[in-house]
């Protein structure tokens, strides 16, 4: 007992020395996708007892997936990965991670050659802090090597694999030199430098990774503007995934703006330059997202980073305006977002960049405009592409469905979207009507609250008689056009709050209280999902994905859980800011929000 309480301090302490330097500190700048968990051994203390720890393991969980996972264990065969790690490596998870405590990292360098079929294996590199001894990772490596070689072999009898080593800067690295049948190459490599191990492929990303360790890269990722900006936007960063679009997007950029002209878009008048600067793709210079465990659920961020706001990223628009304040949102809805979003400006945006691509564009869309005009007196970019205004709202409520229903739970929703002219887009709309034969016939109407609403019911299918058709209906008042997917009657409750006022979900104290975790000024969006309720719904669709085909393990209705041990909320808020958009997010447990 004294010995394994000495062996966990002496991880503890080498796991805090080596948190000292940053694994960002050590990979290029030039990484395509970087991914990074910050310590293992303080995810696992945070994750025991946590309340996530509580959902996964509740015997409600299991038992709803238990067929799934008999059937798994039937493919894989009696010996499972807890098995293989005590039998092949004579390690428990515990013992595992022991060895492997504090950060762990992988980057990949080659993406854009992988999807244009440019290259044949990945380039990739995966750091760990290791705890042990070295002849331990030596024998635990070459039990991998023999495994790796048995497994190839029984798919290619020819196969060879030999382990060589090779001394490097002071170091030794081991290298798997295979024999396919017809060429030698070097599978993969690794080695252990103060107290890093380095797997990485091909062998000269892992003499790089050994150069970087012990001098330190020239230009390390750490140090790049667009990687600093998204940690200064970050959490703590549990978990990380950072997306480097400085190196991933412009050999893909030039291998698109390739074959879109090769298709015959120069026939539009449009070259590469006129491409490229109307997509603006090179502005772009990183995408990331991290996740970290909190006390009460989960917090993330993520982002969007760029030089200027252009082209196609540029679509993204909303009015500068104060969120709506959407009182008539009801109070159980299951989810519901507020943004700024604004529809009009991103249609004149829209064709901005149609008309850069090809400036013949600007003609023929004015021509297409002006024909409409003149054949229906509407004047559709006055009357509809840019009448909506600089607000958007979202709801939706899930109907009350026993957890053994076999139809899955599809949410009612309501979109609303402010508008500028409400009368010329009610008569755009009724023209319109008459363009299509037969729709005007298919749209039933009825007044309500002092408005028309207008419904369309979709045919039955007579393949599945049984299912209810989608329902699609809406309504313009003074300033708002209100659609809604499914039942009428919850447009109709929007119709009443709006007709009498007073306070709906976004007012309630609740939710002011739940926001504040995460608020900042000039939010540009900000959303809100009952997960419990979600949850339920995505229970049933694998019920009914899993019964496709009569599948003997297929999951059963009646084993859908009643209700998790700790119902969560998910929120989020994005905020727009010279340089990209960041949001944030948290779930949460209810219990813990008020």
């Amino acid at each position: 007992m004294r010995m394994k309480l000495s062996l966990l301090a002496g991880t503890l302490a080498t796991a805090s020395l080596l948190q000292a330097v940053p694994f960002s500190s050590l990979i290029e700048e030039e990484v395509d996708i970087y991914f990074t968990l910050r310590s293992i051994v303080d995810l696992r203390t945070d994750w025991a007892g946590h309340p996530f720890a509580q959902v996964v393991e509740s015997e409600e969980l299991h038992d709803f997936f238990e067929p799934l996972l008999a059937a798994r264990a039937e493919l894989e065969g009696e010996e499972g990965a807890t098995d293989i790690l005590k039998n092949e490596f004579g390690l428990s998870w515990d013992e595992l991670f022991e060895l492997f405590p504090g950060q762990l990292a992988l980057a990949s360098y080659n993406v854009p050659d992988l999807i244009m079929g440019r290259a044949e294996r990945p380039e990739l590199l995966l750091l760990a802090e290791y705890a042990g001894d070295p002849e331990q990772l030596e024998a635990l490596m070459q039990v991998q090597f023999e495994r790796n070689a048995e497994s190839q072999k029984a798919v290619n009898p020819a196969i060879e694999h030999t382990m060589i080593r090779e001394s490097f800067m002071g170091e030794t690295l081991h290298f798997d030199e295979t024999f396919d049948g017809v060429t030698t190459y070097i599978e993969d490599g690794y080695a252990l430098v103060e107290g890093i191990f380095i797997l990485a492929t091909p062998e000269a990303r892992l003499r790089s990774a050994v150069e970087a360790i012990k001098d330190r890269p020239e230009a390390p990722l750490s140090e790049n503007a667009a990687y600093l900006r998204s940690r200064e936007e970050g959490g703590r960063g549990d978990l990380q995934f950072y997306f480097n679009l400085e190196a991933l997007l412009p050999p893909l950029n030039t291998e698109m703006l390739n074959k879109a002209l090769a298709s015959g878009a120069a026939m539009f008048g449009i070259s590469e330059q006129s491409l490229d600067a109307a997509l603006s793709l090179k502005s772009l210079q990183a995408l990331f997202f991290d996740m970290d465990l909190i006390e009460s659920g989960l917090r993330s961020n993520s982002g969007v980073i760029y030089r200027e706001k252009s082209g196609l990223h540029g679509l993204i628009t909303y009015s500068g305006d104060p969120l709506p304040a959407a009182r008539y949102v009801p109070k159980g809805i299951f989810s519901s977002s507020v943004t700024s979003f604004d529809f009009g400006q991103m249609m004149v945006r829209l064709e901005n960049l149609l008309v850069t691509a090809s400036p013949m564009m600007r003609f023929q869309i004015d021509a297409q405009l002006q024909a409409i005009r003149t054949n229906t007196k509407v004047d559709l970019r006055t009357a509809l592409f840019e009448n909506f205004g600089g607000d958007l709202v979202t709801l939706s409520i899930l109907p009350e469905l026993g957890r053994e229903s076999a139809t899955m739970s599809e949410p009612d929703q309501v979109v609303v979207v402010g508008l500028k002219d409400a009368e010329a887009l009610s008569s755009a709309l009724e023209v319109l009507k008459d363009l299509l034969p037969g729709l005007r016939e298919q749209i039933e109407t009825k007044e309500f609250a002092g408005e028309t609403i207008y419904t369309v019911r979709a045919a039955p299918n007579p393949q599945m008689p049984d299912a209810v058709g989608s329902t699609f209906s809406y309504a313009i008042n003074r300033s708002k056009f209100i659609c809604c997917f499914g039942r009428v009657g919850l447009l109709q409750e929007v119709l009443s709050a709006l007709e009498t006022g007073g306070d709906g979900f976004w007012q309630l104290a609740e939710t002011e209280a739940l926001f504040e975790r995460i608020v900042r000024p000039g939010a540009v969006s900000r959303s809100y999902v009952d997960l419990d309720k979600l949850m339920r719904s995505i229970f049933q669709s694998l019920v009914q994905i899993s019964q496709f085909g009569g599948d003997a393990n297929a999951l059963d209705t009646a084993r859908i859980p009643a209700n998790l041990p700790v119902p969560f909320h998910l929120i989020s808020e994005t905020n727009e800011v010279e340089d990209g958009l960041f949001s944030r997010a948290l779930i949460l447990e209810r219990e813990t929000s008020e």
